[in-house]
């Protein structure tokens, strides 16, 4: 009998467990629906509903590797019309909090797996009940499957009184411990946070219209951050590997971002203030590192790294400059300064230890720098306009370095050969210097002050020495 009297106790207790979901739903308005499914243990809901023709659908349940679900919480805020809400938990102790304050606002989030948190804010319901801030039309999708992952979608404005609509937000997590955060103040914002691996982490803030953002992570511990301030910018961050960085940063109208890192432990930087600039990141290997300044309008900028600890660094002020930065090897060093408007930089290096530094300060300069070997190294520096450099080195540990004062002056360095040393320096108009070295250890030194002097120098085999002085 006492054998009896236990087990009937056990199962009146597990009959109490089994049935202790809890859910609250409160509708108040016309034509609104809510389903709430709960199965297993502890599950908890609340829906609230203040409108018209609201939708709330929440699904509470186990998964494969926890069939019974248990500990999940979701609480859904409707005040507006014609909100649709769907949640979906499966496993043990999902949260979910959808807030929607306005018309029209759509939210999906689906969790599968174990201690996942998810907040989508479309508007903002305070805690009293009042509506602080409201936003139409807008979209949030989160899908997270594993454990402890974390989303955060915001699709509202910071000042009371002003609406955000028609924003889309989407977020696919599939690892452990991946983080996404996305904020929309503005109109016809774009987010899209793609995470696949561990420890990943992504932000996106974007103020203003029509702005959009595509990241896209795969590997562990990779780290991206996007702000866009302004209209109609566009950026874009592909991380393959584990341990990278991209950091993007856009204020103004119309600019253009696209960094893709593959490998581990790369670092890009791009920071965009005006409007219509375009950069351009590729980094192949592992530790390069990318940094674009661009500071105007209409400037271009194009790095591309393939190797291990390159680095380069591009700074632009001022309209429609453009740099090309090219790295193939490893400790390859370039940067590039352009101050003024339409100048022109062009960087190839190819091997290992190569340095190459260009400073424009002007209008309408042009330089071009080639590198192929080891160890060369070379400096251009133009102030003035319409002035014209090109470096060409081959071989091994040759030194270049080329200043150029005033407008219209030419310089042409070809250096062929190991440790071959070349400097010119023209200070005037119209100033032409060709320097052609082909052998070891040849020094060139060529000086040009005034207008329009000539020089020309050619050395072909060892240990040979020139110096040109002219002057007007």
């Amino acid at each position: 009998m006492k054998k009896l009297i236990i087990m009937a106790m056990c199962i009146a207790t597990g009959t109490m467990f089994a049935q202790s979901n809890t859910s609250s739903v409160n509708q108040t308005g016309n034509t609104n629906t809510s389903a709430v499914t709960q199965v297993g243990l502890t599950n908890d809901s609340k829906v609230v509903s203040l409108g018209n023709s609201n939708s709330s659908t929440v699904y509470q349940a186990g998964n494969t590797a926890n069939p019974t679900g248990s500990l999940n919480k979701s609480d859904v805020i409707q005040h507006g019309d014609l909100n649709t809400s769907d949640v979906n938990s499966l496993g043990r102790g999902n949260g979910s909090k959808v807030n929607q304050a306005g018309d029209g606002n759509d939210a999906d989030v689906d969790q599968n797996g174990n201690w996942n948190t998810s907040r989508v804010n479309q508007g903002l319901v305070n805690s009293g009940g009042t509506i602080s801030r409201i936003g139409n039309g807008n979209e949030a999708a989160v899908n997270q499957d594993g454990t402890d992952n974390a989303s955060v979608i915001n699709q509202r404005s910071a000042t009371p009184g002003q609406e955000s609509n028609d924003n889309d937000a989407f977020v696919n997590q599939v690892g452990d411990d991946n983080i996404s955060n996305i904020s929309q103040d503005g109109d016809l914002n774009l987010a899209d946070n793609n995470q696949l691996g561990n420890a990943n982490d992504s932000s996106v803030n974007q103020i203003g219209d029509s702005n959009d953002s595509d990241v896209d992570q795969t590997g562990d511990s990779n780290i991206a951050r996007t702000y866009q301030g302004g209209m109609g910018n566009m950026s874009d961050i592909v991380s393959n590997g584990n341990g990278n960085f991209a950091d993007t940063a856009q204020q103004g109208t119309g600019n253009d971002s696209d960094v893709n890192q593959q490998g581990d432990a790369n670092f890009s930087e791009v920071d965009h203030q005006g409007n219509s600039n375009v950069a351009r990141t590729y980094q192949g290997g592992n530790d390069n590192t990318s940094t674009i300044s661009s500071v105007g309008n209409s400037n271009f900028a194009d790095t591309a790294q393939q190797g291990t600890f390159n680095d380069s660094e591009v700074d632009q002020q001022g309209n429609d400059n453009f740099s090309e930065v090219d790295q193939q090897g490893n400790d390859n060093l370039s940067f590039v300064y352009q101050i003024g408007n339409d100048n022109d930089s062009n960087v190839f290096q190819v091997g290992d230890n190569n340095g190459s530094g260009v400073y424009q300060q002007g209008n309408d300069n042009d330089s071009d720098v080639t590198q192929d070997g080891t160890n060369n190294n070379s400096l251009v520096m133009q102030m003035g306009d319409s002035n014209k450099s090109t470096v060409d080195q081959d071989g091994d540990g040759n030194l270049s370095g080329v200043l150029q004062l005033g407008t219209l002056n030419t310089s042409i360095v070809t250096q062929n050969g190991i440790g071959n040393i070349s400097g010119v320096a023209q200070m005037g108009s119209g100033h032409v210097s060709d320097v052609n070295q082909l052998g070891d250890a040849n020094v060139s030194a060529v000086m040009q002050l005034g207008n329009t002097h000539t020089s020309g120098v050619d050395q072909m085999g060892n240990n040979n020495t020139s110096v040109v002085m002219q002057s007007n």
